[in-house]
């Protein structure tokens, strides 16, 4: 077992050393025949290469390789038959950014929970055969408007602020034939946090089931459909015999013209104006008459439709219910870096082990570029850059001009593994490894 060379990170130096740093802590907690080819994959995917070679990776690592005899392989087949687990190397990235990085855990809620922001995409493989690539799935790609053949990927990240930018810190990522399955994946293996958490999903991931099996330790924040239809509470009982009712009025909080008053009604400032707030407490939906909603209505002049929020957590204040749903939109950021920088729109493997490596190393570098980004100043891309802004696309083109100071410091005390011949095996004795004539 070889002894772990860290880093020393310092969150004042040069962003290319800091980030060195968080590569060498990841790599560290592998096996020495694996953290090489794995540091390898990490630093074209932080430097942007894998999106100058579309996606080879074999040419995308063949610059750090060259010295190696068939170092690409080594790195492929690291990524394919390699000793890693994503989710450790997603709760060591999230430990590291704890302790290095000035991260501040968004709370909401007189009991404190922390955001956790779900949500799935698909990427698609046009050109794809079924039978040979894996975790193949059928899903909805916004670009061609349709749904098409693709690996579909759900991922689970922590809302944390650095500096007062909103960042998500990738903590889970599960793959699946559907949208439906992959996030039902992705419920199971959350990671269990000390305190309460609460859930914030989209509209197709905020079904009825989902409300039902939310928890009081694990609160669920999602939007509803514009058409949907809910039952108000019950009367209270009057004393008369027969079976007392499991519903009240209907609503349709979606309408112009709701069919019952809001519980509680305010208004805030926008930025084209005026916000409405209004909201129903204790509504349920029919068959699910156990589990009690808040709704949210938000009604906002920039927008065309109002927006629809429902959730188990009824503590929250109608303002903390208003302020909570954006904090959605780190994991959609994500998905964008991922697809822009490190290259996950074009995963050339086929494997299983492969896919899921590919993609998960990419949204977690991708992470780690919008928090390491959002540490410092942006840097500036040129003369004409007045106001550069701390973004993970500017961090990855000052990683690539200095791709050689980067790879020395995040590879250091991890060297490759040396495959040498055995001289006690079996074929090294054998001279004449063809069959004897029989006497």
């Amino acid at each position: 077992m070889r002894k772990p060379t860290l880093i020393p990170p310092d969150p004042t130096t040069d962003p290319v050393y800091l980030t060195a740093a968080a590569v060498s802590s990841l790599i560290q907690t592998l096996p020495s025949g694996t953290a090489y080819g794995i540091g390898v994959v990490l630093i074209v995917m932080m430097t942007g290469r894998l999106m100058q070679y579309k996606g080879s990776l074999a040419r995308a690592v063949l610059p750090f390789v060259v010295h190696l005899k068939w170092g690409w392989h080594r790195v492929e087949r690291a990524m394919e038959r390699g000793k890693v687990q994503l989710d450790a190397l997603f709760d060591c990235a999230f430990q590291w950014c704890s302790d290095h990085l000035e991260i501040e855990v968004v709370r909401l809620g007189e009991l404190e929970r922390d955001v956790i922001s779900l949500d799935s995409s698909t990427i698609a493989r046009l050109r794809c055969q079924v039978g040979k690539s894996a975790l193949l799935g059928k899903g909805y790609w916004h670009r061609a408007g349709r749904a098409v053949r693709g690996n579909i990927v759900a991922a689970a990240v922590s809302i944390v602020l650095i500096r007062g930018v909103r960042v998500g810190l990738v903590r889970r990522v599960r793959f699946g034939v559907s949208c439906e399955a992959a996030v039902e994946k992705l419920f199971d293996a959350l990671p269990k946090s000390p305190g309460h958490t609460l859930i914030v999903v989209d509209a197709g991931i905020a079904t009825k089931e989902q409300f039902a099996q939310a928890t009081l330790e694990r609160a669920l924040l999602g939007r509803l459909r514009i058409n949907c239809k809910l039952r108000c509470a019950p009367p209270p009982p009057n004393g008369k015999r027969g079976r007392d009712p499991l519903h009240g009025p209907v609503l349709h909080p979606g309408r112009s013209a709701p069919e019952v008053a809001p519980d509680e009604e305010s208004t805030c400032a926008g930025v084209k104006g005026e916000i409405r707030l209004r909201r129903w407490q204790n509504v349920h939906y029919a068959g699910y008459e156990k589990t009690h909603l808040d709704v949210l209505r938000v009604d906002d002049p920039a927008y065309e439709h109002p927006l629809l929020l429902g959730t188990t957590a009824r503590e929250l204040t109608i303002k903390e219910f208003a302020q909570a749903y954006p904090h959605r939109w780190p994991v959609e950021t994500l998905f964008y870096i991922g697809e822009e920088t490190t290259a996950t729109e074009r995963p050339r493997a086929w494997s299983e082990q492969a896919v899921e490596r590919r993609i998960g190393l990419g949204l977690l570098s991708g992470a780690l570029l919008k928090a390491i980004a959002a540490t410092g100043e942006g840097l500036v891309m040129g003369p004409w850059d007045k106001k550069p802004q701390p973004t993970a696309g500017r961090l990855a083109n000052y990683l690539e001009i200095h791709a050689a100071h980067f790879a020395a410091l995040a590879l250091k005390g991890v060297a490759p593994r040396n495959y040498r011949k055995n001289p006690k095996s079996a074929q090294a004795k054998a001279k004449d490894l063809q069959h004897k004539i029989a006497a």
